[in-house]
């Protein structure tokens, strides 16, 4: 049902928008046609779909089309609109194109997605994550997107420096605490579950073993903030990360 929604309200273009036609869109009324369209494409491709099979064949392959045209030779694919949505958006498309490499392993899509791993590469900060302006600063929210979009590289055999991943681990130390087992926004902030679930996700990424004591114990915590459906505990973002680190962990905290 949820392909079908998206099916419905993709523009004719291709692509799809953070706005509408849809009621309830984007709360700062800020539109996003690079990012709305890579989520799109990450949800199809997640369920098997991509330009060259499944159900929904035509409409991903529209949408690259898209995708593909705002990409420059430097790999950016963000352009313009909202200043600190560029990197989350860039990210975003750059997990797309590596997960979508990595399914057909189709060579139209391979230097695309080297070029968009380069780039993120390029513009890692010193700190050794991202944030809103390309080399500059870091923050474990747009940082969490950028693993994932590394990780599907690797995963699609694609090259990632091994430097580049040990800075990450390197900041990921640096908003850790209670033993690296909850994680702060950026360093000197609060931990909370949203930022410890994303941080967890990466370590899961970075190689720490379903018996880390510092993973379980993260994993303990986020156990204590279910999902809860109720409109003043809707929190998307937490979400997203949490279902995906106890994917991962599989098990009790899977079914839990």
């Amino acid at each position: 049902l949820g392909l079908e929604w998206l099916k419905r309200n993709q523009r004719p273009d291709g692509s799809w928008s953070l706005l509408g036609p849809y009621q309830h869109g984007a709360a700062s009324g800020a539109e996003n046609k690079c990012s709305a369209t890579a989520m799109a494409l990450l949800a199809f491709q997640g369920a098997g779909h991509t330009h060259k099979e499944g159900e929904y064949q035509k409409e991903v392959a529209k949408a690259w089309k898209v995708l593909l045209g705002m990409q420059d030779k430097d790999g950016v694919f963000y352009h313009e609109g909202v200043h600190h949505q560029q990197l989350y958006s860039q990210a975003q498309a750059t997990i797309a194109i590596c997960e979508l490499y990595g399914m057909t392993k189709d060579k139209d899509y391979k230097q695309p997605a080297q070029r968009a791993i380069d780039y993120a590469v390029r513009i890692q900060s010193p700190e050794g994550g991202w944030r809103y302006t390309p080399g500059q600063d870091s923050d474990t929210s747009v940082t969490g997107w950028f693993v994932i979009a590394l990780q599907s590289a690797l995963m699609a055999g694609l090259e990632v420096p091994s430097p580049t991943l040990e800075k990450i681990t390197k900041y990921l130390d640096s908003v850790g605490s209670n033993n690296q087992s909850e994680y702060a926004y950026r360093p000197g902030s609060g931990a909370t579950e949203t930022m410890t679930a994303e941080a967890l996700l990466c370590r899961q990424y970075l190689n720490w073993k379903h018996d880390d004591p510092r993973l379980t114990a993260g994993v303990d915590l986020l156990l204590q903030y279910p999902i809860r459906w109720d409109f003043d505990n809707t929190n998307v973002y937490y979400w997203y990360y949490a279902t995906q680190v106890m994917h991962h962990m599989e098990g009790e905290p899977w079914k839990k």
